[in-house]
């Protein structure tokens, strides 16, 4: 999976892009063919207590579906965990849904006349 890692206000270190790619890479057992990814990450520097993260990750998938969510934490890495947690319970309930109308579709396609050789 490609991921493009779009940052503002804060210089975006090589261990830092790895640990993004490690934890987002993960996304690909939940659903195959994710056609692109991209992380947009700032910083707010006037915040008056400590750094403000603020992410926000959009996930394009086929049929033109997309799953965008936004999170602000005062640690970067803590913020990319809860991403990685909330876009994975995001592509399961996803999956479920697509299995779902499939099982339905095909329960329909099996009760049709010509279907049965009766």
């Amino acid at each position: 999976m490609d991921i493009k890692i779009y940052n503002k206000n804060f210089d975006l270190s090589e261990a830092f892009e790895t640990y993004i790619h490690e934890k987002l890479d993960s996304l690909e057992k939940y659903q195959e063919n994710i056609i692109s990814f991209s992380l947009n990450m700032s910083r707010d520097p006037h915040h008056h207590k400590g750094e403000i993260f603020d992410l926000e990750a959009r996930l394009t998938m086929p049929n033109k579906q997309e799953i965008i969510i936004k999170e602000s934490h005062q640690d970067a890495r803590a913020a990319i965990d809860i991403i990685q947690d909330k876009l994975a319970r995001q592509l399961v309930k996803q999956k479920g849904k697509l299995n779902s109308k499939l099982r339905k579709n095909s329960k329909f396609f099996k009760s049709l006349k010509f279907w049965n050789k009766n």
